[in-house]
């Protein structure tokens, strides 16, 4: 249905609204274009959304990273963009619809906690489900091999059981596609960044893993039991006398609905699968590092290739070019993500990208920022450098110093252990906020290991959630500055949380290998030490990457990585 037919959908059926969500039934914001509802009615790309349609119009809710991008796609004579921090949705709706008022929602498409929210803090609004599931594409799914994910499968179950009998329950229903990857050490090619496995498991103390899936083919040799989505509710109903941990934020509606039909109990828990796909082995310790190599080398050869032939490329050169350059990486799966390669004016969009129709010229003395990520079988990685062509006016020094200066701050920082990302997005923000600057985005996510590059708990974000930082997370550092209509910058290493042997306190060993433009640096706005940091950081690209690099490049690497 087009937006014409929902408004009259809504008259027949006698209802206000319906709410629309740009995830699939894994809750996943990785989907393909044509799953994805939000970008059929609006024309809004972006990866974070809510669509709120009622009889008069269509109100799409997202947040400060797609400000400029979502009036910049839709059509404001159909589709209100509404963004920021304070334009909550339970607000807008309980303005909106001050009396009683039903709306439509997908259960399959919305969590538990989301539906709980609004039936908590909206009790006139009356949420009518209707459940409908996407036709999944056909995709193929593919053993991790052990010699990348570092632990059997059989030893992952153990750890979620014995997770699971700690907090008193005998089974759970995973939903995160990602979890159940990790779980199963299984990858598919269904999407084309991310190569999870859109599935769900059941998981009994006294039985094997049964996966829930449509669509895939898997191996001869699959571990686990392998059925449709449509008989998930009857192999509920056969474990109804277990109890059940149950992820509110991870796990759709429609199958709490399911449970509550059968009367199984549910224990509210986290995804046991979480904690432990966080805090990385030794095996994807030492291959995350190799990976990072690996792309490193990509990177500094585009960096230097960029130098000497940006006065003739566009944005889709660039795109075409890293990817070009990491393919020929050995262990190179697929880029992590959808390349930013924003030139100019482009780059104020936090995470534009290019197309045939918004395709920019690269022109001297403007900035590119350049956000991309690849997918290796022994780790994903995710890099963000921002690059002077030519010479950079003064305010883009300035303005990238001060955003260096943060991320320097944080990359440096030393934290108690049980601290929360919080905390950290505060230590690299509040160096912005001294100079009046802020950046509509996280300062950090967790990142997984040939995995989602956006992967949790933990995330830095001053709503970051409340799950402690630990030992062996990956992380990113990127914090930002943008100037709409004119330039965007961004600074984004991703780096491994380590114990510091005399504190104790957890740090960050930088994993990235790639220089940062010393055009953009304005070494008088440095300290001494955050001087000796990037000095430091430097010279261990240098020494890392240099040995890979045909002579000409490694001239160039080493006049980038010289000293300040």
């Amino acid at each position: 249905m087009n937006l014409d037919e929902i408004k009259q959908y809504l008259t027949e059926k006698n209802y206000d609204a319906v709410l629309i969500t740009r995830n699939n039934h894994f809750l996943g914001q990785d989907v393909l274009e044509t799953e994805n509802r939000i970008l059929a009615l609006t024309g809004f790309s972006g990866s974070a959304g809510t669509l709120v349609v009622t009889k008069e119009k269509a109100y799409l809710f997202t947040d400060g990273r797609y400000e400029i991008q979502a009036a910049r796609q839709t059509d404001p004579k159909t589709t209100e963009v509404l963004c920021g921090r304070n334009e909550t949705l339970t607000n807008w709706l309980r303005e909106k619809f001050p009396g009683r008022a039903k709306m439509e929602y997908n259960p399959w498409c919305l969590s538990i906690r989301e539906v709980d929210t609004l039936s908590r803090l909206l009790p006139k609004l009356k949420l009518v489900a209707k459940a409908q599931t996407d036709d999944l594409e056909p995709a193929s799914v593919f053993a991790h091999e052990l010699r990348y994910c570092g632990v059997e499968a059989t030893e992952k179950y153990r750890q979620v059981v014995e997770f699971l009998r700690q907090n008193g329950c005998e089974a759970c229903l995973i939903a995160g596609a990602d979890s159940v990857s990790w779980l199963t050490n299984l990858r598919s090619d269904a999407l084309p960044d991310t190569p999870v496995v859109r599935a769900m498991a059941l998981v009994r103390a006294d039985a094997d893993i049964t996966l829930f899936a449509d669509g895939l083919s898997f191996p001869l040799d699959t571990p686990c039991r392998v059925l449709p989505l449509a008989k998930m509710e009857k192999e509920l109903a056969a474990a109804k006398e277990l109890t059940f941990a149950l992820d509110e934020q991870r796990t759709p509606d429609a199958v709490r609905r399911m449970m509550e039909k059968h009367e199984i109990k549910i224990r509210p828990l986290i995804d046991p699968c979480l904690g432990f796909k966080a805090r990385k082995n030794e095996t994807e310790i030492r291959g995350i590092a190799d990976a990072h190599l690996r792309d490193g080398i990509a990177v500094c050869k585009f960096l230097c290739w960029l130098e000497h032939n940006y006065e003739d490329l566009s944005e889709l050169d660039v795109v075409e070019k890293i990817h070009e350059l990491r393919k020929q990486q050995p262990l190179f799966y697929s880029d992590s993500f959808p390349t930013i390669a924003g030139a100019g004016a482009n780059a104020a969009i936090i995470h534009y990208q290019p197309t045939e129709n918004t395709n920019a010229r690269l022109e001297k003395n403007s900035l590119l920022l350049v956000d991309s990520g690849g997918q290796y079988f022994n780790g994903t990685t995710d890099i963000t450098r921002t690059v002077a062509l030519g010479c950079p006016a003064k305010e883009m020094t300035e303005k990238f110093t001060v955003v260096l200066k943060a991320h320097i701050a944080l990359a440096s920082a030393r934290l108690p252990q049980g601290v929360s990302g919080n905390a950290a997005d505060i230590i690299c923000r509040s160096v912005m906020w001294r100079r009046g600057l802020d950046y509509k985005h996280g300062t950090g996510h967790g990142v997984g290991c040939f995995l989602n590059v956006h992967e949790g708990p933990q995330n830095f974000s001053l709503h970051a959630s409340s799950y402690p930082l630990a030992e062996n997370m990956i992380v990113s550092i990127e914090p930002g500055y943008y100037r709409e209509n004119a330039f965007g910058i961004r600074i984004e290493n991703l780096a491994r949380i380590v114990v510091d042997e005399e504190s104790g306190m957890l740090k960050f060993a930088v994993l990235t290998l790639a220089p940062l433009d010393k055009r953009l640096i304005d070494k008088y706005l440095l300290t001494d030490e955050e001087i000796s940091w990037l000095n430091d950081y430097h010279r261990d690209v240098l020494q890392k990457v240099s040995p890979y690099l045909t002579e000409e490049e490694k001239i160039w690497l080493k006049e980038a990585c010289s000293s300040l």
